[in-house]
């Protein structure tokens, strides 16, 4: 199985390492669980399921397991990819945590503290380090609580797999019965239809258009529309505006050295270890080391050819700064002794070994212009905060040209915008609610706040035959292709009962055979089809394959006791994919996913 396979299988399923193993101090540093400002752990939200928040720190925890997985397998696969089956497989446990606390399965706060005090990602000189777990928390920005939520909700994904993931028993007259249909070869006599050659040939009259239109008005009702005015408000809307004196400047400049903490910027170098290869790898990482003291190989290099940091690796290891407080212990203790472009010794941090460079430091030394820059930010921030207040304060009494002259915004018109996007801009507005000169605000979204103006609400009605005309036209076609198809099918079975030599002849077709559809396969390879048969499948996609069984052919052989044993296993591994697979759609069908 390739590692590909391996991560999809393992979006719904990650065993007994759901608790301990994944959710731990080593992994999380791996994936920049200890980077400074520009974090991926953050508690902004990332999405929600039926309503329930996932945040972004949740969404960087699930990256870097699958980012791991496929450094582990040594595949090349694009950060897209993994962002795709990290997002997939939080919705997926998050459903299968929701649908198992609605089947009345929970664990108890004593069970869910040992979870947490019995990992060893928190341990420090054999005992649970508060301040290492604490630390962990702040740097995903998650409160104890949230972070026990956290792990209730993969627990009880994983009671729940476990579930529906039990034994299913097969007898040996079945697994024989599987493993010589499996073994099987079949010729056939079969045509195809393809419904878009089929749909390609017929003429759409305008009468047909017409008729068709007048009793399907219905399919074609056109959107609500908005026209609105809006005010964006942020603190980059004053920042133009704001004056400062040569007074202000002299004044705020003690007080910025006063409160100004030296930051150090730190590039690493990763190798990542488990019990199995502990030795192995801090050999590695030591060979490394004195490579780099001898200068046999410089740090750049060093990075993109061992780290095993993924968001790090094209960066040169870059981490970002700190002040001190911002990453591990061991790695602030190691930043006080050494000095600028040296390295650390090798240090130890429970699942990684690591290389550190002391890479820049900022001094107290402020430009004139970083002294206006933040003076400006301080009172464009104080500026914000009036215009919220004001908003807040006559929102029912003003209009939007007062509060653009009031504080110098700008107005922007939007001209008939439809609902769903004018909804997925401010999702705190209900439709229900909002009237024509309705005056809104203020709005938080992701880039500020927003007043909004309804200038006119066009209500839903129908589209236009012109509006829709070649959509019609292609329904219609397709319709009759269908119907043609129909007729098409029937005749090819009375043909290929009577006399099949005119048809399309395979022979010795296999059940893991590429030539027809897998619905068509299964259906030849069925225990109830025998020689002589004659059938149709018309597939989603309109095409129909119409095929006549004209020889079975038996491979012939003593089956095993082993043979029946892996023919009983792959059945019962069969039957629970496709149970899972079947509550896994049922779940998605009917969530909330935004």
């Amino acid at each position: 199985m390739s590692a590909l396979s391996n991560i999809r299988n393992n979006l719904s399923s990650s065993g007994s390492s759901i608790i301990v193993g994944i959710i731990i101090f080593g992994l999380v540093a791996t994936f920049g669980g200890f980077l400074g400002e520009g974090s991926a752990f953050s508690s902004n939200n990332f999405l929600s399921v039926n309503g329930k928040s996932i945040s972004s720190g949740e969404y960087s925890l699930e990256f870097g397991r699958i980012s791991r997985q496929v450094s582990e397998n040594d595949q090349d696969i694009s950060d897209e990819l993994i962002e795709s089956f990290a997002k997939d497989s939080i919705i997926l446990k998050e459903l299968y945590s929701q649908s198992a606390s609605k089947a009345g399965l929970n664990i108890d706060d004593k069970k869910l503290n040992a979870f947490i005090v019995n990992d060893p990602s928190f341990y420090n000189n054999n005992s649970f380090d508060v301040e290492l777990f604490k630390g962990f928390l702040s740097r995903l920005g998650m409160t104890p609580d949230l972070f026990k939520e956290y792990i209730k909700s993969r627990y009880l994904a994983l009671e729940l797999q476990n579930l529906i993931n039990k034994d299913i028993n097969f007898s040996n007259d079945r697994a024989r019965n599987f493993i010589e249909a499996n073994n099987q070869t079949r010729d056939i006599s079969f045509a195809r239809i393809i419904l878009a050659e089929e749909s390609f040939k017929e003429v759409i009259s305008e009468q047909e258009l017409y008729d068709f239109y007048e009793e399907n008005k219905f399919l074609y009702i056109s959107p609500l529309k908005i026209t609105y005015k809006f005010l964006k408000i942020n603190q980059e809307s004053f920042k133009d505006s704001i004056l400062i004196s040569e007074d202000e400047i002299l004044s705020k400049e003690d007080d910025f050295l006063k409160n100004f903490r030296s930051q150090k910027k730190v590039s690493h170098i990763e190798i990542s270890y488990n019990e199995d290869n502990k030795e192995e790898q801090f050999s590695t990482i030591n060979n490394l080391l004195n490579n780099l003291i001898n200068k046999n190989l410089s740090f750049e290099d060093a990075v993109l050819e061992f780290s095993t940091d993924l968001s790090t690796k094209n960066i040169k290891g870059d981490l970002g700064y700190t002040d001190g407080t911002i990453f591990p212990e061991e790695f602030e203790q190691e930043l006080k002794r050494i000095k600028i472009n040296q390295l650390s010794k090798v240090i130890d941090l429970t699942t990684s070994f690591h290389i550190i460079k002391f890479t820049e430091e900022t001094n107290s030394n402020f430009s004139r212009e970083d002294i206006i820059e933040r003076i400006t930010l301080s009172k464009a921030s104080e500026k914000l905060d009036d215009a919220l207040n004001f908003v807040d304060e006559n929102i029912f009494v003003s209009d939007i040209e007062l509060i653009s002259n009031e504080f110098g915004l700008k107005i922007n018109n939007v001209s008939m915008e439809e609902e769903n996007i004018f909804l997925s801009k401010f999702e705190d507005l209900d439709l229900e609610e909002i009237e024509e000169g309705g005056l809104y605000g203020p709005l938080e979204v992701e880039d500020g706040f927003y007043v909004v103006n309804i200038d006119d609400i066009e209500e839903q009605g129908f589209k236009t035959i012109n509006e829709v005309k070649n959509n019609i036209e292609k329904e219609l076609k397709s319709l009759k292709a269908s119907r043609k198809t129909n007729f098409l099918v029937e005749t090819a079975i009375k043909e290929l009962t009577n006399d099949s030599s005119k048809f399309t002849k395979y022979a010795d077709i296999k059940r893991d055979n590429f030539l027809l559809p897998l619905k068509v396969t299964n259906k030849l390879f069925s225990f109830e089809t025998s020689v002589g048969d004659v059938f149709s499948l018309v597939l989603e996609n309109g095409d129909a394959y119409i095929l006549k069984v004209e020889k079975i052919s038996e491979n012939e052989g003593v089956i095993s006791s082993e043979d029946l044993n892996e023919g009983k296993e792959y059945l019962a591994s069969v039957y629970q994919e496709i149970i899972r697979q079947s509550f896994i759609s049922n779940l998605r069908k009917s969530a909330t996913i935004n």
